[in-house]
């Protein structure tokens, strides 16, 4: 059965009860500026119509229909319209466990290096990707879709060109590391650009520019998107948005509504309905 959530700003995101460990996103018309965000799975963008401005990096990449964007779990971006034109496109939510499950013999672990990769032009991989992701909208066929979605995972996996490369934390630095590991483990509480500081025994502005570099955003924006991630995973467990909001960290509802649906498109509440 498809839970299909109320269109909120002509932005629908829904899950599949046939194919666990998949999230989907349509959106119609939309002009929605994402701030910079990241995801807790692969991210499968399939652009449709209109231009989109793609941040993750220098220069900026501009997503044309046709294109197809991936980004890996964690990858800092950003995107919004690049003209006037509203935007038409689908988005596929990947979990590493059923990406591992789609693209790897029974035992290996090495998963495709989904990074940031960009295809341009193959028109034949994204009609398949695309129609894996209407037949999970309309539920008419979870057999057929899943086979062509893993068929298409596989085809990316080759399309990177490292279909078996493992993905790596980076060389960031050791302070860097660090700082990420004490916001991941403490994302719900409240701290201190001082406490940070101390931690690392850094001049604070140092630590903020140096973190900034090697993350993409700044370390109290950072724990932002943790508490976001963590409210959606809570959101899927049929938590309250108002019992999520104290639990990840935020001061109440209204803060986690306003941040949620600037970061996803929808609320909370659309969110959980099709849970």
């Amino acid at each position: 059965m498809v839970r299909m959530k109320q269109d909120a700003g002509r932005i629908r995101i829904w899950r599949n009860d046939a194919l666990a460990g998949v999230e989907l996103l349509r959106a119609s018309g939309t002009q929605h500026h994402f701030p910079k965000h990241f995801h807790d799975a692969y991210a499968i963008h399939l652009h449709e119509r209109g231009t989109m401005a793609f941040q993750y990096g220098q220069p900026q990449v501009a997503l044309k229909p046709g294109n197809i964007n991936i980004l890996a779990p964690g990858v800092v971006h950003m995107c919004l319209p690049a003209d006037e034109q509203a935007l038409n496109y689908r988005c596929l939510f990947v979990s590493p466990a059923f990406l591992q499950y789609a693209v790897l013999d029974p035992g290996a672990t090495r998963l495709p290096l989904f990074e940031r990769l960009l295809c341009l032009g193959d028109l034949e991989l994204f009609q398949s990707l695309g129609n894996a992701h209407r037949y999970l909208e309309t539920d008419d066929d979870a057999f057929e879709a899943e086979t062509l979605l893993t068929s298409g995972l596989a085809a990316l996996a080759t399309y990177s060109g490292q279909p078996h490369a493992r993905i790596g934390a980076g060389s960031e630095p050791r302070h860097v590391t660090t700082i990420r590991e004490f916001l991941d483990a403490n994302y719900d509480r409240r701290i201190a650009l001082a406490d940070l500081a101390r931690l690392v025994r850094l001049n604070p502005v140092y630590l903020v520019r140096s973190f900034r570099s090697s993350v993409g955003l700044p370390p109290h924006a950072y724990q932002r998107q943790l508490r976001l991630s963590r409210a959606r995973q809570l959101l899927r467990l049929g938590t309250p948005p108002a019992e999520v909001a104290e639990m990840v960290g935020f001061a109440d509802q209204s803060h986690l509504s306003r941040l949620f649906k600037q970061t996803t498109g929808v609320t909370p509440a659309d969110y959980a309905k099709g849970l």
